[in-house]
């Protein structure tokens, strides 16, 4: 079971770092344009940002425990 669980905490992180790294490329790409249209769009990329470093961060530690057993 603890394989298991493992695996889909592995590929669901994978899947969260992919979201991350396109929320941080897109917002690289608003940036160098100096768009100031798009401040929503760049609000909204942030709080994802953020939320999705905090969740990669509590499967980082779930892993962390299931490693322990």
């Amino acid at each position: 079971m603890a394989v298991e669980d493992a695996i889909s905490l592995t590929k669901a992180r994978s899947m969260l770092i992919i979201l991350l790294a396109t929320c941080d490329q897109t917002l690289l790409a608003i940036d160098a344009t100096a768009d100031v249209l798009d401040s929503d769009l760049r609000h909204d990329l942030n709080a994802m940002t953020e939320r999705t470093r905090r969740e990669v961060e509590a499967l980082d530690e779930k892993l962390r425990e299931l490693r322990t057993i």
